[in-house]
């Protein structure tokens, strides 16, 4: 095996992170050609495969997702021996990915995101809106916001604040059929459901000391609270949503708390990324943006 240089390693990540070879030779201002040359060079050094290539797609090998790791744990190191230079001299600046679902990027990232780009114009951002728990360092992210409990003791975990939960229904859907009196009078109502929180189909309320058990049988279930909260509006139903993104705008007049003094547990938001990513100036000035924007967000009526 011949020695392989590091710069063949990154290129490699940058394939594999961007999907394809024709974007990523866009990303890195490279002539295509040459791209594909020096990974097909990468791959004869190392003497084994690490993309299989079509016409139409690219698959990594079992032997490529291997290396990958590798690469992603080198470009780290990298990355933290430029921080160390930079940090005296707090520069702001690279390549920055950042993940959170969908419903969080729009209801409270997207109003206020532009202050961060102005505020550091030598970052460039990557944000990825997807609604399913991705792997932070195998995928490459910076960071991300995630709702729940941390389960990778490769993270760190910085909290952001806590989520309440509570029924709305449109006025609408209150007028035509009447108050919700009662938690068991859910049991007449259809009821829509976010998928990805609420997988029984058993709802358990509370109110003070008091808790509750409603049997339900979902009218729809959907992984993605912009469209669960469009459902309730348009009078579909009742659901479950957070109440940040009940309070703020034209749903705080168009959308009703069902029966208000029932709560479901609140759940606790995080931001997770490898240890020693703080280090980087980059990440610890978006950390400390989220934390006073999560803050406030969170913390209103």
């Amino acid at each position: 095996m011949e020695k392989t240089d590091l710069n063949s390693m990154l290129l490699f990540l940058a394939v594999v992170d961007a999907g394809s070879f024709t974007l990523a030779a866009e990303r890195l201002n490279m002539p295509k050609a040459n791209l594909s040359r020096k990974i097909t060079q990468l791959e004869a050094n190392l003497g084994i495969t690490l993309l299989q290539r079509t016409t139409r797609s690219q698959h990594l090998t079992e032997a490529g997702r291997t290396y990958l790791t590798h690469c992603r744990q080198i470009k780290e190191q990298v990355e933290l021996a430029n921080a160390s230079v930079a940090h005296a001299l707090t520069e702001v600046s690279g390549e920055l990915r950042v993940g959170m679902s969908v419903g969080m990027g729009h209801e409270i990232l997207k109003p206020v995101l532009s202050q961060f780009m102005q505020a550091h114009p030598q970052v460039n951002l990557q944000l990825s809106l997807l609604n399913r728990r991705v792997d932070v360092i195998e995928e490459g992210f910076d960071l991300v916001i995630r709702i729940g409990e941390l389960a990778d003791s490769r993270l760190i975990a910085k909290h952001l604040g806590c989520v309440s939960r509570r029924l709305y229904a449109s006025r609408d859907y209150i007028a035509q059929h009447g108050p919700i009196a009662s938690p068991h009078s859910l049991e007449s109502h259809p009821v829509l459901l976010m998928s990805s929180i609420q997988k029984s189909e058993v709802m358990c309320l509370q109110n003070g000391a008091q808790r509750c058990e409603i049997p339900i049988t979902p009218r729809m279930r959907v992984d993605d609270y912009v469209v669960l909260k469009q459902m309730v509006l348009d009078g579909v139903g009742t659901a479950i949503l957070p109440d940040y993104m009940c309070t703020q705008g034209p749903e705080k007049s168009a959308l009703l708390p069902v029966l208000p003094q029932w709560q479901l547990a609140a759940v606790e938001v995080y931001a997770l990324y490898p240890k020693n990513r703080l280090h980087i100036p980059k990440v610890r000035a978006f950390v400390e943006f989220i934390q006073g924007v999560f803050s406030e967000r969170l913390s209103q009526p």
